[in-house]
């Protein structure tokens, strides 16, 4: 008995310890060799002004819950310049790999797009990619051997109208191509909300998919117009405390205090 009261403590504190820690990374999208991709117009980083400007992402996991926080300016901006295309700028889907393998040797890798760059395992497909308080996303498995079998490009969104002369990044990744025989429904869904001016972020329990076994992340992002884009890769291997884990550590001292004090009442 005095054993297996030993063992259950033992086994909760260790519990508690492990759901105290996540691991974490980061993807700067500013400075000498932040992501510009392929945009064939030499603009650079940012097309469009600030409205559309990406700061950086962190991608936590925890246990098996994966949150991936992305710093942009265009939070809470959906729907803007609907007069260029009818439904305005909306947010774009979020891929994600466990490799890199972006086009060219540039520190913004300015040759990348979705035909010369990474091939792509996974797609978050937003519900409404218009909306700016967020919803639901499903996660997709991509098999295909091209991203052209499993995904749209920019150009698909961009359909500039009423005589106005728009410039966008055209040829990158933007959306899931759902309806493609390459593209599987996981079943998988997950959320995603946004912070008006600041981050959008996604949150999804990774149990049970291949994802779950990554130690690197991979990922694109973009607005559907992909007037800036962040792409990169972080390794997720390095544990960082997750606010409220002292609490944690005294509860699991807790739980074998009253487990000392059950064991000399017996």
């Amino acid at each position: 008995m005095k054993n297996a009261i030993k063992m259950m403590g033992a086994t909760v504190f260790a519990s508690l310890l492990a759901m105290g820690q996540a691991h974490a990374g980061g993807i700067s999208d500013t400075g000498v060799n932040a992501y510009w991709g392929s945009d064939d117009h030499n603009y650079g980083d940012v097309i469009g002004g600030s409205v559309y400007d990406i700061q950086g992402a962190t991608i936590t996991r925890a246990g098996s819950v994966l949150t991936i926080a992305i710093a942009t300016n265009f939070a809470g901006h959906a729907g803007i310049d609907s007069n260029i295309t009818p439904n305005g700028i909306g947010y774009g889907d979020l891929f994600l790999a466990d490799t890199w393998q972006a086009a060219g040797t540039d520190s913004h890798h300015e040759g990348d797009s979705s035909t010369t760059g990474t091939v792509w395992d996974y797609g978050l497909a937003l519900d409404n990619r218009y909306s700016n308080t967020g919803g639901k996303f499903t996660l997709y498995q991509l098999k295909g051997a091209t991203n052209a079998s499993n995904i749209y490009n920019s150009d698909t969104f961009m359909n500039c109208y009423r005589g106005v002369d728009c410039v966008y990044r055209d040829g990158q990744e933007t959306a899931v191509k759902k309806t493609s025989s390459t593209v599987k429904n996981t079943g998988v869904t997950g959320t995603w909300t946004v912070t008006a001016n600041q981050q959008i972020t996604f949150v999804i329990d990774l149990a049970g998919t291949e994802l779950l076994n990554y130690t690197s992340f991979a990922m694109h992002w973009g607005e559907t117009c992909q007037n800036d884009v962040i792409e990169g890769i972080t390794s997720i291997n390095n544990p960082i405390p997750v606010p409220g884990s002292a609490a944690l550590v005294f509860l699991g001292l807790g739980v074998l205090g009253m487990a000392r004090r059950r064991r000399r009442g017996a």
